[in-house]
């Protein structure tokens, strides 16, 4: 993959121990990002505290209303129901979404594109 842009994400788990990932962001996962106000700090809050969610291939990390840490309280708003949508560490691309839960489990379990090679 060309075009790509590393950046780290630490999550504090519930011992208390801090973990440190890290992720790509493809120039498309870029380019959504800016065009719809996804900074990497909310990116990476999605990566540490969302609920992921394994469908075609992806991992969907949703970060829904219940999953944002307390001391985020104030921007709770422009977080939720953040989708950070990944393979392996790479992010493919980033959106809000009403009800992410609902759109997630509308698509179907094999994605296009595997189903022809099928």
């Amino acid at each position: 993959m060309e075009n790509l842009k590393r950046f780290n994400v630490y999550a504090t788990d519930k011992a208390g121990m801090v973990q440190k990932f890290e992720f790509e962001h493809s120039y498309h996962s870029m380019e959504r990002a800016s065009q719809r106000g996804i900074n990497n700090d909310r990116l990476s809050l999605a990566l540490a505290y969302g609920e992921i969610i394994q469908k075609q291939g992806l991992e969907f990390h949703i970060l829904g209303e219940n999953r944002i840490p307390d001391e985020f309280e104030k921007e709770k708003e422009k977080l939720k129901n953040t989708v950070v949508v990944t393979r392996r560490d790479c992010v493919i691309t980033c959106y809000r979404a009403k009800d992410p839960y609902k759109q997630i489990r509308k698509k179907s379990k094999i994605f296009y594109t595997q189903r022809m090679a099928a």
